[in-house]
């Protein structure tokens, strides 16, 4: 007799749960049918934003499905992006809360995946006036010369050969981010280096744990878990220590990077007795300046990678860009940001490389932070919602011929720039954009200027690549280059 009624109950507990389930998803967007438990997994697999593509020609620009048990509402087009992240952007700026991120920032004590709040608008804050102080124009120009000088003796050496530039790339990136955030440069057999570079290297490629899928389980062992805290160990360890080493030798009166910026802010809210207000804790000033640096590496080092790629594969532009250089700027100086004005067509060809080689095609992910709508369908508090930049920046009827590497679409018929089209959005856009946008876009012109005007890459003989599409090892949701090798001639 128990054992009946105890059927009984599961049974009528698990109608209700489907039923309000049921009701909750019929005012939500459509979608695909969600089976039990595993909801619409296996559509987050592999390269998901052209899955996604395809799930908006039969759904909607605007769908739903179900990861494991959470929901998820994907974004496919200009409107609905516009809504979501510029309109109501306060509705749409929560982070989710997965284990990844959890492990990453130590409980989301960073700046990028931290809650919407008043804390997190601090942080930002203060990251964006501390790259305005050490990420400013003359500093940056004179950061990117510096390394860019390094760079260009090291690939002499090795002119005329078959090369994988991507340590070299790499070393170029870390020696114009690394003294903006902690005042240090690298020489590529550095062991510092060496292991930062393998760390960035190995975070693109780890697996979800378990608790992102189905967060009620995550306690529980598994090798994805277990691999990531591993990986975070040394690498927030090294923050640690760069913090640490500041503050000892701390000078008010004499700040030189991001971290002495953010120890002065935070002795500041202690005086000031708003040190729980403001949430600057020693973790999170480390998370932070590690953020700073994830950001400013991360994006510009595979950017690179894929314009040198798309330029090799298309020597008429690279001509057009170092006819350009050479005109503008000539062979007795490097490029400098005050050139960007007299240089349009250099300007479009990065605009066509952040568009076709879009590092996260589905930006980071956002959560609503209240019960809210779009397009007239209703969204509930704590949906995970991905952007899909990858469907914006590859929609044919935005830009004619998406899949085609032509800078000339951002030129208009005299040939000078045209204003950035909302649909580019390589940093996202709205609340949660990247802070560091400017610093971005600014140190790829400079380095993408410095080596095309130094030196011109082909592909070796019969070794052109057949195929431009993302590095699968790399991760689904993250487009890299595959490996491949460029011969450079040095324009001495």
């Amino acid at each position: 007799m128990w054992l009946t009624t105890i059927s009984a109950s599961l049974l009528v507990v698990l109608f209700v749960t489907w039923f309000m389930e049921y009701i909750k998803r019929w005012r939500m967007p459509p979608g695909p049918f969600p089976w039990p438990i595993i909801g619409n997994l296996p559509m987050f697999a592999g390269k998901s934003h052209l899955t996604f593509i395809d799930l908006a020609k039969k759904y909607g620009d605007v769908f739903s499905l179900k990861q494991g048990m959470t929901d998820v509402v994907v974004l496919n087009s200009v409107d609905a992006v516009r809504e979501a992240l510029v309109e109501k952007s306060v509705q749409f700026a929560g982070r989710p809360h997965l284990q990844s991120l959890d492990i990453r920032t130590e409980g989301r004590r960073n700046m990028a995946f931290a809650d919407y709040s008043p804390a997190w608008k601090q942080h930002r804050k203060l990251v964006k006036s501390a790259l305005r102080e050490y990420a400013s124009d003359t500093k940056l120009e004179t950061k990117a010369h510096e390394a860019l000088r390094d760079i260009i003796d090291e690939l002499a050496k090795v002119e005329g050969q078959a090369v994988d530039l991507n340590v070299h790339i790499f070393n170029l990136v870390y020696n114009v981010v690394c003294p903006v955030v902690f005042g240090v440069r690298f020489r590529m057999e550095d062991e510092d280096f060496q292991n930062l570079m393998k760390f960035s290297d190995d975070l693109l490629k780890k697996d979800p744990p378990l608790g992102d899928i189905y967060p009620s389980i995550g306690f529980l062992p598994n090798r994805a878990k277990t691999d990531l805290q591993k990986l975070m160990e040394p690498f927030l360890g090294y923050c640690k220590r760069q913090v640490e080493q500041h503050r000892m030798d701390f000078n008010p009166d004499n700040l030189r990077d991001v971290t002495d910026h953010m120890i002065k802010a935070q002795k500041e809210a202690e005086e000031d007795g708003a040190h729980d207000i403001t949430a600057l804790t020693d973790t999170h000033l480390r998370q932070i300046v590690a953020d700073v640096f994830l950001g400013g590496t991360e994006t510009t080092t595979q950017v690179l990678r894929w314009a040198i790629l798309y330029l090799a594969a298309h020597l008429e532009i690279q001509e057009k860009v170092t006819a350009e250089l050479d005109r503008v700027v000539g062979r007795d100086r490097l490029p400098e940001l005050s050139d960007r004005q007299n240089t349009p067509y250099t300007e479009a060809t990065v605009n066509e490389v952040l568009r076709m080689g879009l590092i996260d095609p589905l930006s980071l992910p956002h959560a609503t932070t209240v019960d809210t709508s779009l397009r007239g369908y209703h969204i509930p508090k704590g949906t995970v919602v991905l952007p899909n930049l990858w469907a914006l920046h590859h929609d044919p009827a935005i830009w004619g011929d998406p899949h085609t590497f032509r800078p000339e679409r951002f030129l208009d018929e005299t040939g000078k720039l045209i204003p950035k089209p909302f649909a580019l959005m390589p940093f996202s856009v709205g609340r949660r954009a990247c802070p560091g946008d400017k610093m971005g876009m600014a140190d790829t012109y400079l380095l993408l200027g410095g080596l095309v005007q130094n030196f011109h890459f082909s592909f070796p003989k019969g070794e052109r690549p057949t195929d431009f599409s993302s590095d699968e090892t790399g991760g689904g949701n993250v487009c890299q280059p595959a490996p491949y090798k460029v011969v450079l001639t040095y324009r001495k």
